[in-house]
């Protein structure tokens, strides 16, 4: 009844005030619009970082594996104690103390187990192998980091039965690059947490390896890392919101496999629940051959919001609505005044709103200096920027007709000047400006002074040196890792190659950039070749290690190049960039090798008595004419089978078997004096000699094989 009442004598206020607490409404529900929309781009912003920094941790573990997976390059027959001290001096326990154990895996056909096993007992008589089932082929921990590792896989563990472990082994030997693991249940690890492993594979050095046979052929073993998913979270460090829930999911993909495996959560907070006015922002964490994703949840709530703009946007509605509903009131019985006043009050509000706009928001609260002068070059207004910047050189700044950064200030100019200027503040510090010059016209088009906007760009500036300081140590970083590097563009063209290349070898920058490789020369390769690393390039796959030959001057140099192709935003190529060394004098020494390699080889050949040399698994690598007469074989079906299918001796007093001098070798006796014994050759002849063995040794003193000398009596 108050209400009607109110209604019958006030409806003019009335409804006046309803539709200001209506516009109110509305303009504190877009507030509450933006203020979603801000909460989720930040929570975007998180799930990038998170992501981020999760891979960076992966990529700094990964290149010290990468490390070590060349050390077994260098040298396959690394022992343990070298594994141990290679990962102690990277101190990775001090720099990453999240991982598990970094572990090498060897693959062991079922033939060669007892061969192993002997060879391992040599360096450690404790260990031992438990085999559970009969297989072609062992995955077996050789050595693992740190030997007091916490699961229950200690050297001589046998892994086939962990199939997801397995599955990774397998795809980084037939595809020759790391690969992270499917997650799986770290079995002996608090209360089997789930965890998983990243594979890089080790090849036999100097084998082919083109193609997935080769590399089955020439692999040796898996290199890799463990690592607890429950830890990774940690890297995340304690910026991590406590009201944000974070889960990781695997998505399933793995390239390079013939399908895709089921989606499924790895990790997911335990302490917060489900919500259903939650935010979600999601990021891609990409590890060697698979990919998670990472998933933020979060209520709009937990990111700052200014709740005093709330207040203040119902005070003033509520002010505004009443004081219009009042006046409106007070003019209901003149509908000619009550226009006049609306449409004063109408002109007005936008006088005062435009004023406020372009005057108080554009120049008072900019952060630039806004100066604005009169045809007598005097200073009619200046921002509060302006005021505080020139407030100690020049207290008050109306009414000064001298210029303050340029006598520029001062022109009549008809268009916008823009021009930098370098001005020293009174605290001592120099500041780059950028102004811009404007002119002026009042209401009839007359020129009636001019405005200066200053910019203060000393940050960019400051970017741009050292934005340029890294590239010159980029420059210099990539001139140290490498004799060289270069950019080619989508034609394959160069377009960019290190200075020290040119300064190195005396060349012309013009003979080498605008130029294709293979226009420089023919590098001594065959039109074939050329057509190999022209289809290559492409199909746009990167390359590694090409080697040819260029003409400097007068004499030729080696070279050996590897390069990978670079896209835009938009996935468009832009062109190849890589690196070069000078290996001339590499393969001249490898010519000089393979010539000694030649000579001995021909000593050998023409010697009377038999030689055979072995490796240290007894398989026969060299045999000289005398030995193939002695033993009635052949060369082609020797080499590469074990001496003791071609080479059989017998007692001469009582014809039983004899111990094959090679065995006793392999108890490292060096030294031996020639014994006499009755050879049984391949047609089982009765031959009476004297037989030897002499230890082969490399440049370091390291054991490398045998020779065995035999000579008929």
């Amino acid at each position: 009844m108050i209400v009607l009442s109110l209604l019958r004598r006030y409806p003019v206020a009335l409804r006046t005030f309803l539709a200001g607490v209506v516009l109110t409404a509305c303009v504190q529900v877009w507030l509450n619009f933006q203020h979603q929309n801000h909460a989720q781009t930040q929570l975007n912003h998180l799930a990038l970082i998170y992501a981020e920094r999760i891979e960076s941790k992966l990529d700094a573990e990964i290149n010290i594996l990468r490390g070590i997976q060349n050390a077994f390059i260098a040298n396959t027959n690394l022992n343990k104690k070298t594994f141990s001290t290679i990962l102690k001096q990277q101190n990775i326990q001090g720099r990453f103390p999240d991982f598990i154990s970094v572990q090498f895996i060897r693959e062991i056909a079922s033939s060669d187990i007892d061969v192993y096993i002997h060879h391992r007992k040599l360096d450690n008589p404790a260990f031992n192998i438990s085999l559970s089932s009969p297989r072609a082929v062992y995955q077996i921990i050789d050595f693992i980091f740190p030997e007091h590792a916490v699961l229950h896989e200690p050297e001589g563990f046998e892994i086939s039965h962990q199939t997801a472990n397995l599955i990774a082994i397998e795809y980084a030997r037939d595809q020759g690059r790391g690969v992270a693991s499917p997650a799986y249940a770290l079995q002996g690890y608090k209360n089997a947490s789930l965890g998983f492993a990243i594979r890089f594979p080790i090849y036999s050095p100097n084998k082919p390896l083109n193609n997935q046979k080769e590399r089955r052929s020439a692999f040796i073993g898996s290199l890799g890392a463990t690592f607890t998913i429950d830890k990774m979270i940690a890297w995340l460090g304690n910026d991590v919101e406590k009201n944000i829930r974070l889960q990781l999911q695997d998505t399933g993909t793995t390239s390079g496999l013939n399908k895709t495996e089921k989606s499924k959560i790895i990790y997911k907070t335990k302490s917060l629940s489900n919500r259903n006015n939650e935010l979600n922002a999601n990021a891609l964490i990409q590890f060697p051959g698979r990919q998670w994703k990472l998933s933020l949840f979060a209520p709009a709530s937990i990111f700052p919001r200014y709740n005093a703009l709330d207040y203040f946007i119902w005070i003033l509605g509520f002010t505004l609505s009443i004081f219009i509903a009042v006046l409106l009131q007070r003019q209901r019985n003149n509908r000619a005044s009550a226009l006049d006043l609306a449409e004063q009050i109408t002109q007005d509000l936008r006088k005062n709103k435009q004023h406020y706009q372009q005057v108080a928001q554009l120049t008072e609260d900019a952060h630039d200096l806004i100066i604005s002068r009169d045809l007598n070059g005097k200073i009619i207004y200046a921002n509060r920027a302006a005021r505080i910047y020139f407030s100690e050189s020049t207290p008050v700044l109306l009414g000064k007709n001298k210029p303050l950064l340029l006598s520029a200030e001062l022109a009549i100019n008809e268009i916008p000047i823009r021009q930098e200027c370098q001005h020293r503040h009174t605290d001592g510090e120099l500041h780059f400006l950028e102004l811009t010059l404007f002119p002026l016209y009042n209401q009839e088009a007359v020129h009636s002074g001019s405005a200066m906007f200053v910019h203060n760009i000393t940050q960019h500036k400051e970017l741009m040196i050292e934005l340029q300081k890294s590239r010159e140590r980029f420059s210099a970083l990539l001139e140290l890792a490498a004799d060289w590097y270069w950019e080619q563009d989508k034609n394959f063209r160069f377009t960019q190659v290190s200075t020290g290349f040119f300064n190195l070898y005396s060349l012309n920058q013009t003979s080498v950039i605008g130029h294709q490789r293979w226009e420089l020369s023919d590098g001594c390769l065959s039109a074939e070749e050329w057509r190999a690393h022209q289809s290559l390039l492409k199909t746009l796959r990167s390359f590694r290690d090409f080697i040819y030959t260029l003409k400097v001057g007068a004499s030729n140099m080696i070279v050996r190049v590897s390069g990978q192709p670079f896209f835009d935003e938009q996935g468009e190529l832009q062109g190849y960039r890589g690196i070069g060394y000078d290996i001339t004098a590499s393969k001249n020494n490898e010519q000089a090798i393979q010539l000694e390699q030649q000579r001995i080889a021909s000593i050998l050949n023409s010697m009377a008595d038999g030689v055979i040399t072995t490796a240290l698994n007894g398989d026969v690598e060299f045999i000289n004419p005398s030995a193939i007469q002695l033993l009635n074989c052949r060369t082609a079906t020797s080499i590469g089978k074990h001496i003791n299918h071609i080479y059989q001796v017998i007692s001469p007093k009582d014809q039983n078997p004899l111990i094959p001098l090679f065995s006793m070798a392999l108890d490292s006796i060096e030294k031996n004096t020639p014994s006499r014994t009755v050879l049984l050759n391949t047609h089982k002849q009765s031959l009476l000699i004297q037989e030897s063995i002499i230890h082969l040794k490399n440049s370091t003193g390291t054991l490398i094989g045998f020779a065995l000398i035999i000579r008929q009596i």
